[in-house]
């Protein structure tokens, strides 16, 4: 009897299947507008054999009016309480995700270091605030050996980052050398992410004292473990013409290469150590040697890697 039950109810679904479509084709046919037939169906036709159906749903047309908008009901909830202040919308004073305006400070270098030279420490840090299609940047680095001036290439910028790409962006501002012999660059450049996750920056200056100059950064994260990573870095910096004040020649000033090898005890802090090489070249290596300074370095270093 269960199995016979069963049979008959599958070809009643069957049949409802094929003949209300049919029916509701007819209607078209016949110039009624699809609200009539929504709300004409009569479900009562649809009752399964040995299932009871109260008689208050038999023959009651369904309204589909009241799903078609309308006001709110009372009670219903508020979405924006659970968006923790995020708003999806383009209109004015209303934020959207992406339009936050987020500081952040990165400490990428502040560290000792000893090497044929002497000894002595180094920074270089990255400070933004803005929104994500534009920042302003403020970034410095530079080196400072005991007994010594600070190193020629030391100075702090302050730029203007836009988007222009997924991956890339422009930075316009200025540059002001740190020590003796200070030069005021307008600067302007670009910054990115490179094939193969190489982090690229490539800035160009104008100085107040006629001098061109050029810096290029290149470095890439070497994931050894999640938490052991390996950052090696290559650096140049090129000049137009010499600055005796500063220590600097016209031509190809210098080029250094660096690994280090930090530790994340969490993302926002990382101790690390390393080597540093770093060459002179064209007028740079020729006021070394007049000075008897080395025109190469070497240095092992050792610091902290952080940001918040």
């Amino acid at each position: 009897m269960k199995t016979l039950r069963t049979f008959v109810a599958s070809a009643c679904g069957l049949a409802c299947a094929i003949v209300l479509p049919t029916s509701v084709f007819a209607q078209e046919a016949a110039g009624q507008p699809p609200e009539h037939q929504a709300s004409a169906q009569d479900h009562s036709a649809m009752a399964m054999p040995g299932v009871e159906v109260p008689k208050s749903a038999q023959s009651q047309p369904m309204d589909m009016g009241a799903m078609r908008g309308g006001a709110t009901p009372a009670g219903a909830r508020n979405t924006d309480d659970y968006a923790d202040g995020y708003r999806n919308s383009t209109l004015a004073n209303y934020e959207m995700a992406d339009k936050l305006s987020v500081p952040k400070v990165l400490v990428e270098e502040l560290e000792f270091f000893s090497g044929n030279e002497s000894q002595g420490g180094s920074w270089s840090f990255l400070v933004t605030k803005g929104q994500d299609n534009d920042k302003l940047w403020i970034r410095s680095q530079g080196l400072k050996t005991s007994g010594e001036r600070l190193d020629p290439e030391s100075s702090a910028e302050a730029l203007w980052w836009h988007s222009k790409a997924p991956f890339w962006g422009m930075v316009l501002g200025v540059r002001q050398d740190i020590g003796k012999g200070a030069t005021t660059w307008l600067a302007a450049g670009v910054e990115g992410l490179a094939p193969n996750w190489f982090d690229v920056q490539l800035t160009g200056y104008v100085g107040d004292d006629g001098r061109i100059a050029a810096r290029v950064k290149a470095s890439r994260d070497v994931l050894l473990t999640n938490r052991l990573i390996l950052s090696p870095q290559v650096e140049s910096n090129l000049y137009s013409k010499a600055s005796r004040d500063r220590a600097l020649g016209g031509g190809l000033s210098n080029v250094e290469l660096s690994g280090r090898l930090r530790y994340e005890v969490s993302r926002k802090l990382a101790p690390y150590v390393g080597f540093v090489w770093e060459q002179a070249f064209d007028g740079t290596a020729d006021i070394r040697r007049a000075d008897g300074g080395p025109v190469t370095e070497r240095r092992i270093v050792a610091g902290l890697r952080l940001w918040w």
